[in-house]
């Protein structure tokens, strides 16, 4: 009797212990809340249609209710999608589009109270293609006693696609900057497009290049009777010239150390895969950015490929 009785007190105790945490969750799930959800934008546009403007890229909805459910509203990756092809856009002048509420799919017991734009101005025009100059720019400086000469980008010029309104106003494109101390010791860099506006995009392949030559009526430094390294697929070759002389324009941080120099520059003979016979080679020097050829003496030699 006594184990009774001490039996239902603690089922008692279980049962308060169990209605107490369902009320509680009850209470919990009961509560109010009011949030703000920011939600991306996805616009279809008609073919051969551009934003003239660009329209808002995002709307916000203030929403209302149970707040155990606002986590999982709030971490839900929603967006809106805007179909423009369902006005007139051929009409001429804004389309407007009214965003509902209702657009945004929310769980049992949660309504949106507002949204913000409530409604959406957008101004569409004709999609045209156009080529256009590209524009050289440049920052910094060369060291004293060099000159830059001949900077030509490839391609000179860029097929683009944008609104009608924008591109009859554009008469080139700016390159981002070259830094002028990059271009010493080669005559080929790449360079980057800078596109003025955001709703125009470039057609075609990227890769542009800028092919230019460094000048100098000074040299300051000579290597005489450099060794030439010699690539070729075949194993007999001959050549009676072996060394060349070097002319190199270098900043003087660099002259104090002429064993770093000489090793640092090569010179290559690229001998031709299939070449028989005797073949007139150029020769091609490959030098640390810190440094600048003037002159190589002979600039070719005669191989003999057996």
């Amino acid at each position: 009797m006594i184990m009774h009785n001490r039996m239902k007190k603690h089922n008692l105790k279980f049962v308060s212990v169990l209605i107490s945490f369902v009320v509680w969750v009850y209470v919990l799930n009961s509560e109010k809340a009011q949030f703000e959800k920011v939600v991306a934008i996805d616009y279809i546009l008609p073919e051969e249609k551009v934003f003239s403007l660009n329209p808002p890229q995002e709307v916000t909805f203030t929403i209302k209710g149970i707040r155990a459910f606002s986590r999982s509203v709030l971490e839900k990756k929603d967006r809106i999608v805007v179909d423009l092809n369902r006005l007139d856009p051929d009409s001429g002048g804004d389309l407007r589009v009214e965003l509902n509420p209702t657009l945004l799919k929310l769980p049992y017991g949660m309504k949106t109270e507002k949204i913000n734009p409530r409604e959406i101005v957008v101004k569409l025009d004709k999609k045209e293609r156009k080529r256009i100059p590209l524009k050289l720019q440049f920052s910094g400086e060369l060291p004293e006693n060099l000159i830059l000469t001949n900077p030509k980008v490839m391609p000179p010029e860029l097929e683009v696609s944008g609104p009608h309104s924008l591109l009859s106003k554009l008469t080139e494109i700016p390159l981002s900057p070259v830094e002028l101390s990059s271009l010493l010791g080669r005559n080929e860099t790449g360079v980057s497009l800078f596109l003025p506006d955001e709703r125009i995009t470039y057609l075609g392949e990227s890769g542009l290049k800028l092919n230019y030559q460094i000048k100098s009526h000074v040299s300051n430094f000579t290597l005489e009777d450099h060794p030439i390294r010699f690539m070729s697929h075949q194993k007999n070759i001959h050549s009676e010239v072996k060394t060349v002389r070097v002319s190199l324009f270098l900043p003087d941080k660099v002259t104090k150390n002429r064993l770093n120099v000489s090793s640092s520059v090569e010179v290559w003979a690229e001998i031709p895969q299939k070449a028989q016979g005797k073949v007139v080679v150029p020769l091609r020097v490959i030098l640390p950015p810190t440094m600048h050829l003037l002159e190589i003496s002979p600039k070719t030699i005669i191989v003999n490929v057996e």
